[in-house]
């Protein structure tokens, strides 16, 4: 759908779409920004908790060798030389009880390192990374994150030294690793983020504004529909008072008026007024259809309403001389609905048909039943409607002749109140017609129970 900006209601519309756009844009953004820092708070916590589990199992082992050891010794001195972990203390290294292959692996390859602390908080022995400008330092929370003087984090976890024999604190085993490769992770998370934030918003922003326009598409058409009906009204309404108001006119400029031209003046008022009456009634009733749900639903004999039309219009149709016949089964066929309504509905398109239909034509009325709908047809042999047409008769106020429509006094209502009708009880009318050989109506209304 084009957006033309040159007229007022288009530039409304497309400033509509701006704004839903810039709505729809900023909220995706908030979304997509929690979204965002959710992931990363998740992806930080799970690496977080993996390198935890890691630490754990690195220390848990040294801790075990470490306490049996010093259980044993009740010095770190005494261990044997033939152990994989070296202890340096007062420039000493001292081997303690191996570990598992992928542990010693982890100590010496990763960023680990080891500290024993005496009972009294003396550093007695390390091993692994120096971590030298790394305080050694520990709190009652079994867990700490560090960091040096150069800004470089570390992850620790402190386990107290247990004698096995007495439970006597023999001391305290930190065991930490560096947080580089941590930190250098997260850091590549966050510039993924942030680098596929305005990527993404960019993508968002496009289909917000397509989106937008769709959303808005079905907003401008029924505003078109709108503007058109409200020109049509205008101006149909608009005819009358100017009918009236010439008359009135004319009359007032004459220096004196007999009875009779009175009597016709009159006439002409109460003419036009009764065209605005029936014009102001079935817009009345086109709004309460499109708003309202239909009242007073009951269960009526379409055979009766047929017969009724029938009977009311049988006068025009005589003056017309066109042969009007009507064509029914013997068995009710029940519809659920408004009975004034439907008797409006049908006589609305037999009425159309009459109007249409030269002198010495045809308008056939047919009711049946098919399945569980009624189907009331009306057959003329009029003017016939011209196929550009048969999309358009059922819109407010068109004509397809439009003098003789005037002349009838129609307003190009009278199809657009049928099918809303019709749509209200959840039934249809299709229109098949040739030019020069007449049209059919098929009204489709569900059966009642």
């Amino acid at each position: 759908m084009g957006w033309d900006t040159a007229s007022k209601p288009n530039k409304l519309f497309r400033r509509s779409r701006w704004q839903l756009t810039a709505w729809y844009t900023s909220v995706m953004a908030a979304v997509l920004g929690l979204s965002g820092i959710g992931v990363y708070q998740a992806i930080a916590h799970a690496h977080q908790v993996t390198a935890d589990r890691e630490l754990r199992a690195v220390a848990e082992p040294i801790h075990d060798a470490l306490e049996t050891t010093l259980t044993a010794n009740r010095s770190i001195d005494a261990i044997t030389p033939r152990r994989l972990l070296t202890l340096c203390a007062a420039g000493r290294c001292l081997p303690v009880e191996p570990l598992p292959s992928h542990h010693d692996r982890d100590l010496y390859r990763s960023s680990y390192y080891v500290r024993v602390l005496s009972a009294n908080e003396d550093l007695i022995a390390i091993a692994g990374i120096s971590a030298k400008e790394l305080p050694v330092a520990y709190s009652a929370s079994s867990w700490q994150t560090l960091r040096d003087s150069q800004g470089n984090l570390y992850r620790q976890v402190a386990l107290p030294l247990y004698a096995l024999d007495d439970q006597a604190r023999l001391g305290t085993l930190l065991v930490g690793r560096s947080y580089n490769d941590f930190a250098a992770y997260l850091r590549a998370v966050r510039w993924i983020i942030w680098l596929s934030l305005p990527i993404t918003m960019a993508l968002i922003a496009i289909a917000s504004w397509w989106l937008a326009g769709v959303a808005l598409r079905p907003v401008q058409t029924s505003y078109s529909k709108i503007q058109q009906f409200t020109a049509d009204a205008a101006h149909e309404l608009r005819t009358p008072l100017t009918a009236v108001r010439a008359t009135v006119e004319s009359v007032i400029r004459l220096p004196q008026i007999s009875d009779s031209e009175a009597r016709e003046t009159l006439q002409v008022i109460a003419r036009q007024n009764q065209r605005l009456t029936t014009l102001v009634s079935d817009l009345l009733l086109l709004s309460r259809l499109d708003t309202q749900s239909p009242s007073q639903i009951a269960c009526c004999d379409l055979r009766d309403i047929l017969s009724d039309i029938q009977e009311e219009l049988a006068a025009l149709a005589l003056k017309k001389h066109i042969h009007l016949m009507l064509e029914q089964p013997d068995i009710p066929i029940p519809a659920m609905g408004n009975e004034a309504h439907l008797y409006r509905l049908v006589l609305n398109v037999v009425s159309n048909a009459l109007q249409h239909t030269p002198p010495e034509g045809k308008v056939m009325i047919q009711l049946q039943q098919s399945e569980r709908q009624a189907l009331i047809t009306v057959e003329d042999t009029g003017t016939g409607i011209a196929p550009a047409d048969q999309d358009r008769i059922f819109g407010r106020f068109y004509r397809v002749g439009q003098d003789r429509s005037r002349q009838s006094g129609g307003s190009g209502l009278g199809l657009s109140i049928a099918i809303a009708i019709a749509h209200s009880y959840g039934g249809n009318i299709q229109v098949q017609s040739q030019l020069g050989k007449g049209s059919s109506f098929t009204i489709r209304l569900p059966i009642g129970p």
